[in-house]
């Protein structure tokens, strides 16, 4: 009789300790959005975006900051985009650029951050400075593909085990000057 208490008081105690390590959020509370009034339209035709991510939530959220530098590396941030005269760029084979902890941003519970989404690492790049149906995806929700992983390496991977997972867009937005 003891033993089966005993396992009883293990399950409870178990359940609750996992339970409480469970993020309960609302991603409903969590937003992105374009700033276009600082949205840059560089002279080589690169676009230059600033989004904010607000968290309207009770409980922080961990997220990996946008790339600063062009090569393989595990990002999240995705930007999809139409312009009028579309420019075409030349692929050359990009370094792989590892990421670190320093890479990991913390966005508080009830309070926003403004991050810049340089638009060479991006492909944002239009020749005509209206850019239309701008939508800014940030997703860590998704499993990193084969390709990537064999790119970054495995240690590099264990950094998005700890990041909230997380799926948000802005809405459509269009950018002209």
């Amino acid at each position: 009789m003891k033993v089966i208490k005993l396992i009883i008081f293990l399950l409870i105690f178990t359940s609750c300790a996992l339970h409480k390590n469970t993020k309960n959020i609302d991603y409903k509370d969590i937003s992105i959005n374009l700033k276009t009034e600082k949205t840059s339209f560089k002279s080589n035709h690169w676009v230059k975006l600033y989004i904010t991510i607000k968290n309207d939530s009770n409980q922080d959220i961990t997220i990996l900051k946008p790339s600063t530098e062009y090569g393989y590396q595990m990002d999240f941030f995705n930007v999809k985009y139409q312009c009028e005269d579309q420019s075409i760029t030349e692929a050359s084979e990009p370094p792989i650029i590892k990421r670190a902890e320093t890479d990991i941003i913390t966005v508080k519970a009830k309070s926003e951050i403004e991050l810049e989404l340089k638009g060479n690492l991006y492909d944002v790049i239009c020749n005509s400075s209206k850019i239309t149906q701008v939508k800014v995806i940030y997703d860590s929700t998704k499993e990193l593909s084969e390709w990537i992983m064999n790119k970054i390496g495995t240690e590099q991977s264990k950094l998005k085990d700890k990041l909230t997972k997380l799926k948000i867009e802005s809405n459509e937005t269009t950018i002209g000057y």
